[in-house]
């Protein structure tokens, strides 16, 4: 199984201003470190070895698919270590193979 990486994607700050948040130091782009079907237990230690803690895995219902939110430099390590990058098609491939893995 791989460990992916998207491209990173502009946010909007949050109505909040006084809200603190990790995205907010690097302009508010971030991405996500995603696993194919099954691969959580490799998501969890890659994501491990990159620096990422455990609580801020994000799992279904919350999110669409178990990932975790990168920032660039987090973005950076997770490539360095090995993730695969995907662009626009790869990203389509693989929401492609979750959706065929459903029961």
């Amino acid at each position: 199984m791989s460990v992916y990486v998207d491209q990173l994607v502009p946010h909007p700050p949050p109505a909040d201003v006084a809200t603190r948040r990790a995205g907010a130091r690097h302009g508010h782009r971030w991405c996500h470190l995603l696993c194919d079907p099954g691969g959580e237990a490799e998501l969890h230690a890659f994501a491990a070895r990159v620096g990422l803690k455990r609580e801020w895995f994000q799992a279904p219902p919350a999110a669409s698919k178990p990932h975790y939110d990168l920032t660039p430099p987090r973005r950076t390590a997770a490539l360095e270590a090995g993730a695969v990058e995907l662009d626009r098609a790869g990203l389509c491939a693989f929401f492609a193979r979750w959706r065929a893995a459903r029961p």
